[in-house]
């Protein structure tokens, strides 16, 4: 059988299709990106974002199975596929890639995670997903929430001198010592990301905050910054401002894109030459 993979959106290397690369290899089938040259038995296609559109025209196939949440959080992949080691080469992907847990203890509104995948639960060792790489990405949605995972997950990353992405993001309002200690016990991709979503949230977060800078530096870690969902403008300059006078950087993140305002503090704030040497009153762009 001939397999086409087709990834939709996303700017990292889609697990997903990866997983599925190696699953079907493993039957013997032939497996390659989609192309619209080629004629497929099935096309696999996958998509983050429900906003983005389809491909114009889809490689020519007889069958075609869609996933992600952009098409359905509800479908979700097999078990014996779910737990493979994926095919990094079909994307040149040059880093580890996975989840050790799935799910979240938070019930944020603006999220899909946890009507995706529920409560907070181990999901994988890194062991499971890496074959010698040099980096590691986790994709867990919130590991702060699983301490002992955690703990796992940094032992293997220091034995194995690897340098680690959490992509996702850690809980700051969750933060203790001890995690803190771990994740600055690992050598990063970039940045350490925590999130300030909501002004609700804001001692919590700081004071999280606070203890992981007993470990790194304040420069080293960035908080993304929901605007346009419950806060004010106001409120969301009050944010990223306090985060750069206390040595943080911020990165925002738009509810609404097409919201004039959004697309233009979003701008603003995530152009850090712009951000740092022109006030928000004053910016003309």
């Amino acid at each position: 059988m001939k397999v086409g993979l087709a990834q939709i959106d996303g700017i990292w290397p889609n697990l997903a299709l990866m997983k599925l690369s190696a699953y079907h290899k493993r039957l013997g089938d032939s497996v390659s990106v989609a192309n619209a040259l080629e004629r497929f038995d099935t096309v696999y296609a996958s998509k983050i974002f429900n906003f983005t559109p389809d491909w114009d025209s889809y490689p020519i196939y007889s069958d075609k199975v869609i996933g992600g949440t952009g098409y359905d959080w509800k479908i979700s992949l097999p078990e014996e596929v779910e737990h493979i080691m994926p095919d990094y080469d079909i994307f040149n992907c040059k880093w580890a890639m996975g989840f050790t847990t799935r799910g979240c203890v938070r019930n944020c509104s603006f999220c899909v995670v946890p009507t995706k995948e529920g409560k907070i639960r181990r999901n994988a060792p890194i062991s499971e997903f890496w074959n010698g790489q040099k980096e590691v990405v986790l994709l867990d949605n919130n590991l702060t929430a699983a301490p002992d995972v955690l703990a796992e997950d940094c032992a293997f990353i220091r034995e194995h001198k690897l340098k680690v992405d959490f992509s996702q993001g850690l809980d700051a309002r969750l933060m203790t010592d001890e995690m803190a200690r771990e994740i600055g016990s690992v050598k990063h991709i970039g940045q350490i990301h925590f999130a300030f979503d909501s002004m609700s949230v804001e001692k919590p977060v700081f004071r999280g905050l606070e203890i992981m800078s007993q470990y790194v530096r304040p420069g080293k870690i960035t908080c993304f910054v929901l605007i346009g969902f419950d806060t004010t403008p106001e409120q969301d300059l009050y944010r990223v401002t306090k985060l750069h006078e206390l040595g943080y950087e911020s990165f925002v993140m738009p509810y609404n894109k097409s919201d004039p305002y959004q697309r233009r503090f979003t701008r603003w704030c995530n152009h850090k030459a712009i951000f740092k040497t022109v006030k928000w009153e004053d910016y003309k762009g």
